[in-house]
């Protein structure tokens, strides 16, 4: 299994492994697949290049996750493996991979969103520092 951050000329790569996401489990995503569906070349380019972009790699793409600038830190957003791969330490290596990133970019802060309900992904958050904000369904970490 390899960690990869994607490059923006492999926005190809982050399209087909969000689509799948989203077709996958799409309760759990603030977008849907009818929308991102729609978007042209250019829209994926401009989202791969946008932030932070890994994936999991097992011979294909079988997990993601990103983050992007928000004014309070780095926000963790569209975390997903595919279900035939959970269980498996992947949610840990992409969370790794993104805190080494922010550390190396120098953010002080990381944040997320997750579900109140979604206590697998909860116990993966909470085992590797995040607590809990002022509103439950955000969790946050101190990186340096």
């Amino acid at each position: 299994m390899q960690i990869h951050q994607v490059a923006p000329d492999e926005w190809r790569l982050w399209r087909d492994i969000r689509l799948e996401a989203l077709s996958s489990d799409p309760e759990e995503f603030g977008s849907t697949l009818a929308v991102e569906q729609g978007f042209d070349d250019a829209e994926w380019r401009e989202r791969a290049a946008e932030g932070l972009k890994v994936v999991a790699l097992d011979d294909e793409p079988v997990a993601l996750v990103a983050a992007t600038a928000k004014p309070e830190g780095l926000y963790l957003y569209s975390m997903w493996v595919r279900p035939s791969h959970r269980g498996r330490g992947l949610g840990e290596g992409l969370l790794k991979a993104v805190l080494e990133w922010a550390v190396e970019e120098g953010w002080k802060v990381v944040r997320l969103r997750v579900w109140v309900d979604n206590l697998p992904a909860r116990r993966l958050y909470e085992r590797l520092g995040f607590v809990e904000t002022e509103d439950p369904e955000y969790l946050q970490l101190a990186v340096s």
